[in-house]
C-alpha cells in the first residue's frame, strides 16, 4: 500500500511534536530520579506585588489631614510618610567639624585667622584670581582629605628653614607659592625671613602679598624697592638671562607679575599708602593695630574692589564712626564688596557707601 505523499509543513509539525514528547518524557525521568513530586510548590515570593502597603504609598486625605495637625514627636524633621528607620549620623553630619566660639576668641589661633581672612581667600572674590584647587587650606587640621599639592608644600613648610625656602623657591611654580604663603597664613604664619623668601625678588606671590603679625611686617621702603629694582633692570641683560634660562620657571612668563592682592593681619603699617601700587584691587586690612589714613587711597588704588576693614578697635568708637561716614565713597568706582566685620554698621552709612551707584556694595558686618 502506498504512503500519500505530505506537505513539508505537516511534515515539520510532526517532528516538532515528537521533540516536544521527548523532552516532557525527559524531563519527567530526571524528576523521578531525584525525587521530586510531580506538582511543583508556588513561589514564595511574587514580584508582582507591591512590596509595601498601600497606605504607605498613597496615603488617604484623611490620614494626611491628620499627620499635618500632629506630627510624630519622635520624628519632628524627618518626613511623614518615609518607610525605613532614620539615616545615619554619618550621613547627615558635616565632615568637618564647627569653628568654636573659643577658637574665635583668640585671635592667635589659626580658626581665627581662618575666619578673618574669608573675605580675602574666598573663592568667590573675583578681584583675586583663583590660584587653583586648594579649597581645604585647613585640611590638615580639619580631617578633610587635602591634596597632593597642598601635602607637599606643608612638608616643605614644616622641614625647611627660612634660608632653604631661599633656594628652592626658583623650583617652585609662582601660583604654588601662592598656595604655600595663604595656607602658612591660617596654620603657621610666616616669619619674616620666611616671607622674603618665599616672596623672591618680586616682593609677591603670584600677585598676592599676605602679611601676619605679630611674627612678620612689611619694610617701610618695600614697595619702593620693588618699584626701583624693576626700573633698574636693562632689557639687554634680561633678554640675556631668559636665553641662558630658557628651561627654568621663572623665565616661561613673559614679564614679572603685578601686585594685585594685599593682606594684612595683624600688623602695622609701616608704610605710606602713596607706595601701594596702583594696580591693587583687593585690600584687606584686619586688626590693624594703629588707624589708617585710608582717605587718599581712592588716589592711589583707584582699582580697588575689595576693601575689607574688620576688626579694628580704632573704627569701633565715635571717632571711627566718623571716619566711615566721612569717608568719600563715591571715588572707589570699583568697589563691589566691602567687609566691616566687628563695626557698626547704620543705614546712614550704607546709604553713603551705596550713593551714586548702578550696583549696591556687599557689605559685610
Amino acid at each position: 500500500m502506498r504512503t500519500v505523499p505530505q506537505d513539508a509543513g505537516e511534515t515539520s509539525r510532526q517532528v516538532n511534536n515528537i521533540l516536544r514528547n521527548l523532552r516532557g518524557e525527559h524531563f519527567r525521568h530526571s524528576r523521578n530520579l531525584q525525587r521530586v513530586p510531580a506538582s511543583l510548590p508556588t513561589p514564595l515570593h511574587v514580584n508582582n506585588l507591591p512590596t509595601l502597603p498601600i497606605g504607605l504609598i498613597y496615603p488617604s486625605a484623611e490620614d494626611s489631614r491628620r499627620n499635618a495637625v500632629a506630627p510624630l514627636a519622635h520624628h519632628p524633621s524627618r518626613p511623614v510618610w518615609v518607610a525605613g528607620p532614620d539615616p545615619p549620623r554619618s550621613w547627615t553630619t558635616l565632615s568637618s567639624p564647627k569653628i568654636k566660639e573659643a577658637d574665635l576668641a583668640d585671635m592667635n589661633s589659626p580658626a581665627w585667622r581662618e575666619h578673618a581672612l574669608d573675605l580675602a581667600f574666598s573663592p568667590d572674590n573675583a578681584s583675586v584670581p583663583s590660584p587653583g584647587n586648594c579649597t581645604s587650606l585647613r585640611s590638615l587640621q580639619m580631617g578633610e582629605f587635602p591634596t597632593l599639592a597642598l601635602l607637599s608644600l606643608h612638608v616643605i613648610r614644616m622641614e625647611c628653614s627660612g634660608y632653604e625656602l631661599a633656594e628652592i623657591r626658583p623650583h617652585i611654580p609662582p601660583h604654588l607659592c601662592r598656595v604655600l604663603m595663604r595656607h602658612s597664613a591660617i596654620n603657621c604664619p610666616l616669619s619674616q625671613i620666611e616671607l622674603n623668601a618665599i616672596c623672591g625678588e618680586e616682593g609677591h606671590a603670584d600677585g598676592e602679598l599676605v602679611v601676619v603679625g605679630p611674627h612678620a611686617a612689611l619694610r617701610s621702603d618695600h614697595f619702593r624697592r620693588i618699584h626701583s629694582s624693576r626700573e633698574s633692570g636693562l632689557p639687554g641683560e634680561c633678554a640675556a638671562e631668559e636665553s641662558t634660562q630658557w628651561d627654568s620657571l621663572t623665565a616661561q612668563g613673559s614679564e614679572p607679575s603685578s601686585l594685585f592682592s594685599l593682606v594684612l593681619l595683624s600688623t602695622p603699617l609701616t608704610f605710606a599708602l602713596s607706595d601701594l601700587p596702583p594696580t591693587i584691587t583687593c585690600l584687606t586690612l584686619v586688626n590693624i593695630p594703629k588707624p589708617v589714613a585710608l582717605q587718599r587711597l581712592p588716589l592711589y588704588c583707584p582699582l580697588v574692589s575689595l576693601l575689607d576693614l574688620s576688626y579694628n578697635s580704632w573704627l569701633i568708637p565715635a571717632s571711627g564712626e566718623k571716619l566711615l561716614h566721612d569717608y568719600p565713597w563715591t571715588k572707589l568706582r570699583y568697589l563691589k564688596v566691602l567687609g566691616l566685620r566687628g563695626c557698626r554698621v547704620t543705614p546712614l552709612l550704607l546709604s553713603q557707601v551705596n550713593r551714586g551707584r548702578w550696583d549696591d556694595v556687599h557689605v559685610i558686618h
